[in-house]
């Protein structure tokens, strides 16, 4: 009791002190330095409809992305009234992020603990975890990434301890909660629940030696992917009832596949998804193979050596899938996507040292290992050997962060780490370019802010807008497309009040603008409805130059 209530204290230190670190990592990024990341502004913005748009209502989260990583912030947002840099910086988002990837640590060390390590050395691993620049840099800038790690750790932690004591309760969580949220969060993690599935029945139809072994593994299958399904399920059909796309990431003008068209983005040739997947990898988890090899060699018809196929399998599946969808051209060639790796590699240097006393479960199953085998010796060197084989990671990933064609979310933090101003070279005027990205949008919102406008004055699409409406005091003022009215103001907005069009080049992503649909001469020409008022250029990477037009008035033969 005494050993159980000491990891208690020390897992509540490890999970406070990587939030601080994570949050004032984010907070100095964000607020500080004003370095934000655009899926991190766009789901902030989502959030903010949420609770102060027009038209407040939970749909207006959308359906491009799974919804977890967005609904949890919630809380945060409903703040920031009183904080404006809550929504404007994006700071709830790395409150979210934070306390995720905190969680993820901690899933981490209790692997460790689950399975009686030296506790210095689960620690050891548990901070070349926490201290990777991967790992610190999306545990705070509030992308999607740490909740899907933290889910997909505590999925594979309660997966390798059913492996162990065949607790059905482990089954419940992993599948039912951890992967179940971790596909709300992530679309990677259909591929996992379908890994789950096939280790989980595999295992219980190889232990169930009689009769019956196929219904036994149904039901534990559907324990474990059951959920997951579900929450696919149920994803498609709340987006087909509310948008009439049950996938709209896919199928939607703002969904990833129509961004890579408007972008003229090709897919990759098999050869170069491969190379490209592998060296992501390679960056992010260099010595991820040794250790694979390593364990398998260490647990291979030893004792619970079934616990190291649930790493491989789980993880494993994700790292395919990301692969898989590069080569298909229906994702980017972003390094984050396979950030999986790394926790994988974590998790194989815990599985690639010798078992002490495990935790047992109050709640065994049948096929429960009744006692613990007899523990192996193992040289200090082992340890340091494994853990210094993990280590590498770290400068290796460090290096492959600063790469712009595998990294190119990630090098412009040279330009807000070591900056400099004097640089002439065409990269360090990228990484400027970057690192000032939504700086253009926050001075437009606080334009629009000095004109005192009355609500649904400007009309504008979020597919570039929501780094404006985010950094706004009074979202009211914008007409989106969540809001139900969307339409019928813009088809005719003098006679409905609005002032103004905020207005972005009808090229690519600003192909499938509303406005430009509607009006497609209209950044041009102001399409006869409007008179051009303020145009400004945009000194962020990748974002558009605006123009800000003034709506005719009725009368107006403009």
């Amino acid at each position: 009791m005494g050993l159980g209530g000491s990891d208690r204290r020390l897992k509540v230190t490890i999970f406070f002190v990587c939030l601080v670190v994570y949050i004032g990592v984010g907070y100095w990024l964000q607020v500080r330095q004003g370095y934000l990341m655009g899926d991190t502004l766009s789901r902030v913005a989502s959030t903010q409809a949420v609770l102060f748009s027009r038209d407040p209502h939970l749909a207006a989260l959308g359906f491009i992305f799974t919804p977890v990583a967005a609904m949890v912030q919630i809380p945060a947002v409903l703040l920031s009234p009183v904080f404006p840099d809550l929504a404007g910086r994006a700071l709830s988002g790395s409150l979210m992020s934070g306390l995720f990837m905190s969680g993820a640590v901690v899933q981490i060390f209790s692997m460790g603990a689950d399975r009686g390590l030296p506790r210095g050395y689960s620690l050891t691993i548990t901070a070349l975890f926490a201290l990777n620049p991967m790992i610190v840099f999306y545990g705070s800038n509030g992308m999607s990434e740490a909740p899907f790690i933290f889910f997909m750790t505590w999925a594979v932690r309660r997966l390798i301890k059913w492996m162990v004591d065949d607790d059905v309760h482990h089954l419940v969580t992993a599948g039912g909660v951890a992967m179940g949220l971790a596909y709300l969060t992530r679309y990677d993690a259909l591929a996992s629940v379908g890994a789950a599935g096939l280790v989980v029945g595999l295992t219980t139809y190889l232990r169930a030696r009689s009769a019956p072994r196929v219904h036994r593994a149904v039901m534990d299958v559907l324990i474990v992917s059951g959920p997951g399904i579900l929450a696919f399920l149920g994803w498609a059909a709340a987006g087909w009832l509310i948008t009439g796309e049950a996938f709209a990431q896919f199928t939607s003008q703002y969904g990833n596949a129509a961004i890579m068209e408007q972008s003229g983005a090709a897919a990759p040739t098999a050869v170069e998804a491969v190379s490209f997947s592998a060296v992501c990898i390679m960056f992010l988890a260099p010595t991820l193979l040794p250790l694979a090899l390593w364990v398998l060699m260490r647990r291979w018809g030893r004792p619970n050596w079934q616990m190291m196929v649930v790493p491989l399998a789980v993880f494993g599946a994700v790292l395919a899938f990301q692969a898989l969808s590069y080569a298909q051209g229906s994702t980017f060639g972003f390094l984050r996507f396979f950030i999986i790796a790394i926790p994988m590699a974590a998790t194989l240097a815990l599985l690639g040292v010798p078992d002490g006393v495990m935790a047992r479960s109050k709640r065994p199953g049948k096929w429960a290992t009744v006692t613990d085998p007899a523990p192996e010796r193992a040289s200090v060197t082992t340890y340091v050997a494994v853990a210094a084989t993990f280590a590498v990671g770290i400068p290796v990933t460090v290096f492959g962060m600063s790469q712009p064609d595998y990294a190119p979310q990630e090098y412009a933090l040279a330009a807000v780490l070591a900056p400099d101003p004097d640089g002439v070279s065409e990269r360090a005027a990228t990484e400027q370019r970057i690192a000032r990205t939504f700086a253009t949008e926050r001075r437009i919102a606080e334009y629009l802010q000095t004109l005192d406008l009355p609500d649904s004055s400007v009309i504008t699409d979020t597919v570039y807008g929501f780094g404006v409406i985010a950094a706004s005091d009074r979202p009211k003022v914008f007409v989106i497309p969540s809001d139900p009215d969307f339409t019928e103001l813009l088809n005719d907005p003098a006679a409905n009040g609005v002032r103004y069009l905020l207005a972005v080049p009808p090229t690519g992503r600003g192909t499938a603008d509303a406005l430009n649909l509607r009006y497609p001469t209209l950044y041009d020409t102001g399409a006869e409805v409007a008179t051009l008022e303020l145009e400004i250029p945009n000194d962020g990477d990748g974002q558009p130059d605006w123009r800000l037009y003034r709506v005719s008035e009725p009368s107006d033969p403009e």
